[in-house]
């Protein structure tokens, strides 16, 4: 059995780190020095308005309208993801990687729970399962390496291991890493805002994801294709379901009408979700979301609801691996 997680980026804020775009615009827009008029300018409309701009790849795609020519906005483009970059780079520092047994026991924990949701998901996901041992693929949607280190951690563990009773994989990072083959943007050219650069082939080869993977030739996309098809369980787990990534909730969607067996569970993580009618409104728009992909018929929807399964706030790989700050009295008492 073939169990499949897709990770986004809320497992990096689950163990600490601040990667989110937002955590990001304010050092970015702080930084003037070397600025050129036309950086400032972007800068101001981030400032202006960080609830529109909070997915990213989505509104840049809607600002190319506003953009002078293909020239202006791939510059703004490049200098963003340059200095982003740097920015998870950076923020990668603060994740503590000496916590080997809190990792290990956590990252055993959440392979062997990911189902265990409410009572009536579990066990049609149980019955599914029925014993089997499983393989368990990750494919990665972050940047940074914080995933494969924790994954690392516990397959040095061999106790932890044996409690599995499954092969645990590397992980797939479907858009590269920060120092390597960096891929961020949109889905495809209907998210360009502009007739002009939607149909630019510059544009086109630098903020299409797709396509700029197929450019890379690191065979990320084709791997990530090739797991997901081959999947049992496909488990998603800080994602947002977002049209930027639309060819793998496409390709999720299609996989999950190819076989009656096919089961797919859906992790958020929601604030206030202390009422059924706010678990209900949950429900619907996780799966309003997944069904404006693969064009599924409106025969299909009922059916494929009962292999959808949506917990809230079940944060399995949720722990605390940020470094502490090192005091300034710490610091000097150790030079004495």
């Amino acid at each position: 059995m073939n169990v499949t997680f897709l990770i986004g980026n809320g497992f990096d804020l689950g163990i600490g780190l601040k990667t989110a775009y937002t955590d990001f615009f304010a050092v970015y827009c702080s930084k003037k020095e070397g600025d050129t008029p036309l950086i400032d300018s972007f800068k101001k409309q981030l400032q202006d308005d960080y609830e529109t701009w909070s997915d990213f790849e989505k509104a840049f795609g809607e600002y190319a309208g506003q953009a002078l020519d293909a020239d202006c906005y791939l510059k703004v483009f490049e200098d963003f993801e340059v200095e982003f970059s740097d920015y998870l780079r950076n923020e990668e520092k603060n994740f503590d990687n000496s916590k080997i047994e809190l990792i290990a026991e956590k990252m055993k924990t959440a392979l062997i729970s990911y189902y265990d949701i409410r009572p009536a998901d579990r066990e049609a996901l149980v019955k599914s399962i029925n014993g089997r041992q499983a393989t368990f693929n990750f494919i990665s949607f972050n940047y940074t390496k914080c995933l494969d280190e924790c994954i690392g951690i516990l397959c040095r563990q061999p106790d932890y291991v044996n409690s599995i009773r499954g092969n645990i994989q590397k992980p797939v990072h479907v858009h590269g890493y920060t120092e390597e083959n960096m891929i961020l943007g949109v889905n495809d050219e209907t998210q360009i805002k502009s007739e002009i650069l939607a149909k630019n082939e510059e544009v086109i080869e630098e903020i299409v994801k797709p396509v700029q993977n197929q450019i890379a030739r690191m065979n990320y996309d084709n791997d990530a294709t090739r797991i997901i098809r081959g999947s049992d369980i496909i488990c998603v787990y800080g994602m947002s379901i977002g049209e930027t990534d639309k060819k793998w909730w496409e390709l999720v969607m299609n996989w999950l009408q190819e076989s009656s067996s096919n089961r797919l569970v859906i992790l958020q993580h929601r604030e206030n979700a202390r009422f059924t009618f706010n678990w209900n409104r949950l429900v619907k728009e996780v799966r309003r979301r997944l069904f404006s992909y693969g064009n599924v018929p409106d025969e299909k929807r009922k059916t494929l609801e009962q292999r959808i399964h949506i917990a809230v706030n079940h944060d399995i790989f949720m722990m605390d691996l940020r470094k502490a700050p090192i005091e300034v009295g710490a610091v000097c008492e150790s030079l004495l």
